[in-house]
């Protein structure tokens, strides 16, 4: 699995939603709920928030962005 989370840009590990990124979207246009991400990616729910901070401040580093 992790080898295909990282080389297939639309796998993700759900079943329900034929193992693509791009079907789940189509279900969640809005925003896709904490515990389906963390089963989507093989992580725990709580590492969900932790993994989108990093994300965001790695963005915000890369854009030259300062907290306001």
């Amino acid at each position: 699995m992790a080898d295909r989370l990282a080389d297939d840009e639309d796998f993700v590990n759900l079943k329900r939603f034929n193992f693509s990124l791009r079907e789940t979207l189509k279900r969640y246009p809005e925003g896709v709920p904490d515990h389906l991400i963390a089963q989507a990616l093989g992580i725990e729910e709580d590492a969900v928030s932790e993994l989108y901070d990093d994300v965001v401040l790695h963005l915000r580093e890369l854009m030259k962005v300062e907290d306001v």
